[in-house]
């Protein structure tokens, strides 16, 4: 019987403690950080396997657990224990084991048996029901199908593309950081040693050669996380058509396809597979391989020509993402030329993306979510900008993410340029020494955000508040009505004390007037309207009856009624009615009465005031 994980580090607990000395159930769940009834569930288990290999093990009630073993055979325990770890991850890590079914599944050539995960992993027909619902929630994401059939087995139904797809983004994300830059553009790194297992190491070695050499000869640029999705995508292509699985669908848009850029890539990459692997370059091999290309960036960015009509239009579709986007964050991005340039590179591998039907794992997209809500929901509603455009149903909550990436980004920028000061530079004609005066404030106030130099001619008071100017640093004297400082050329000390000064003040001024986040208004019902007139009438109201005055020291509760009664009281007869009714409201009270019934007594003698006068009268 296999140890789970748990179990293990409950026996190396024990084995820690002297055999006279009980191990509380407690004293382990604390350690664990686990509740006692996760220990309880476990015990079993250390039970049958401490028994199993020989060790005299115990549980007495109300006293705890006993490992009756001296030093030496708690040694041996202990290397057994470090022989097991050393093997299989165990079956009862739940994530591990569900993420290796959906491996077994995904690269399996024929149906899987149910009893070929009971036995391998060592749970139950329930536990792998389970493991088999969350595969199938998995797939469906990559347009896969998860059949399952008694006597025939665990099996996937669905497109060569779609299993592809499936399968490159499954072993990438299985990669850890050392595997990762084991890979990249190191051809024969990986030589002698399976980085994933899934995949053969000679073919991984023989592609990253081939890759290397198509991202130079063309002029490509793939980023290091481009460049592994594309080495794991040709090497599995390999594997798959090695063992005859091809695609032989062609796309519709076959003839769109082949006009673009990619598909001089992926005739190339194609090529080269043929000569290296004697196998057949076939049309909708290559043409998929293009779609596949334009949903990567491979091209670098400053190569791209935003004349061109596609690349237009994808320039234009960015900008109104842009603008919508920050009316519904209400901030202005239209200024943040980065924002404009990465978003617009990155939306066209998107478009390709969404176009073929190709997913994409987002790792950090809950932490979006819930970290940045506003900027992911403002981002999900610009990007109907670009479902329109692409006449598509929606957008995947993955993609929506990586967008908002880039606004929040921006946001990040547009704050730190807030906590700055925005500067002109002033002198007699604009060039010459306004340059050594923005050289010497560049080096010495980093919260100093110098925006342009111009001449004393040029400058415009009533603009520089509109252009968000927050001071003017002039080598002249200036009359304008306007923050400004005039200062030598060359800093003297005096200069830089008032520039600090000013500095300081602006900011301070800055961080008081900083706007907070907008806060939605609701339109104003007639309910509203009439609870608001209401409680205007009631404070009037409240406001006619209340009387301030000074009083005398009071010395008794029979005073302080008397002189209650006398305040409100226009006449002996009235104040006699209220003297009676604050004596008989206050009769049960203790000696001198709280704040609130004191609120009470008065609100009392408000009520009553009205039908008291007109009695008396």
């Amino acid at each position: 019987m296999e140890l789970t994980s748990r179990a293990e580090k409950i026996i190396r607990i024990l084995a820690r403690f002297p055999q006279d000395h009980p191990v509380t159930i407690s004293v382990i769940s604390e350690e664990l950080g686990v509740s006692d009834r996760s220990v309880q569930r476990e015990l079993p288990i250390v039970e049958k396997w401490l028994t199993g290999h020989g060790f005299d093990f115990s549980r007495r009630r109300s006293v705890g657990l006993v490992l009756h073993e001296p030093e030496g055979r708690k040694k041996a325990l202990i290397a057994l224990l470090d022989e097991n770890t050393t093997a299989d991850i165990p079956a009862d890590d739940r994530r591990e084991r569900q993420r290796q079914v959906r491996c077994d599944i995904l690269l399996a050539d024929q149906p899987l048996k149910f009893y070929y995960f009971t036995e391998k992993y060592g749970i139950s027909e329930g536990t792998l029901a389970s493991d088999l619902n969350q595969a199938a929630a998995w797939f469906e994401g990559y347009h896969l199908q998860l059949i399952r059939r008694p006597g025939l087995g665990v099996f996937l139904e669905g497109s060569e593309t779609a299993r592809r797809q499936a399968a490159t983004s499954f072993l990438c994300s299985q990669l850890n950081e050392k595997q990762y830059h084991s890979l990249l553009r190191k051809p024969g790194g990986a030589a002698g040693n399976a980085i994933i297992e899934e995949i053969d190491s000679d073919i991984t070695n023989q592609v990253n050669p081939i890759l290397a050499d198509c991202e130079q000869q063309l002029n490509l640029n793939l980023s290091d996380n481009a460049y592994l999705h594309l080495l794991v995508y040709l090497s599995l292509t390999i594997q798959r058509m090695k063992k005859g699985c091809f695609i032989q669908k062609q796309p519709d848009s076959a003839d769109e396809m082949s006009i673009l850029p990619e598909y001089a890539v992926a005739e190339y990459l194609m090529k080269q597979i043929h000569q290296c692997f004697r196998l057949p370059a076939s049309a909708p091999e290559t043409l998929y391989l293009t779609t596949y290309l334009s949903g990567i960036r491979i091209w670098p960015t400053d190569h791209r020509d935003l004349t061109r009509h596609q690349d237009f239009n994808i320039h234009q579709i960015t900008l109104e993402i842009v603008k919508k986007a920050g009316a519904l964050l209400g901030v202005d991005f239209t200024d943040d030329s980065q924002l404009l340039r990465d978003l617009s590179a990155h939306i066209q591998p998107t478009i390709g993306r969404l176009r073929a039907g190709i997913p994409i794992e987002n790792p950090i997209l809950e932490d979006l979510q819930d970290n940045y809500g506003t900027v992911f929901h403002a981002s999900e509603e610009a990007a109907d900008i670009l479902c329109k455009a692409l006449e598509l149903p929606g957008i995947p909550s993955s993609e929506i993410g990586f967008i908002s990436i880039y606004f929040v980004m921006a946001l990040e920028r547009a704050k730190k340029l807030n906590r700055r000061v925005s500067a002109i530079i002033v002198c007699p004609t604009g060039i010459g020494s306004s340059r050594l005066l923005a050289s010497s404030l560049q080096q010495e106030y980093p919260d100093l955000n110098i925006c342009r130099t111009v001449s004393a001619f040029e400058i415009d008071g009533e603009k520089l508040a509109a252009q968000g100017i927050d001071l003017v640093i002039s080598t002249v004297k200036l009359s304008i009505n306007h923050p400004y400082l005039h200062v030598n050329p060359l800093l003297t000390r005096q200069d830089k004390m008032l520039l600090d000064s000013k500095i300081k003040l602006l900011l301070q001024q800055k961080e008081q007037v900083r706007p907070t986040a907008a806060i939605p208004v609701m339109p104003l019902a007639r309910a509203d309207v009439e609870y608001v007139s209401s409680l205007g009438t009631e404070i009037f109201h409240l406001l006619d009856h209340i009387t301030i005055r000074q009083a005398p020291v009071l010395k008794s509760r029979e005073e302080i009624i008397r002189h209650g009664a006398s305040l409100f009281g226009d006449t002996p007869e009235l104040e006699q009615h209220l003297y009676g009714i604050l004596k008989k409201g206050i009769s049960s009270l203790t000696p001198m009465p709280s704040r609130s019934t004191r609120y009470c007594c008065m609100d009392a003698v408000r009520k009553s005031r009205t039908p008291a006068s007109a009695t008396c009268t």
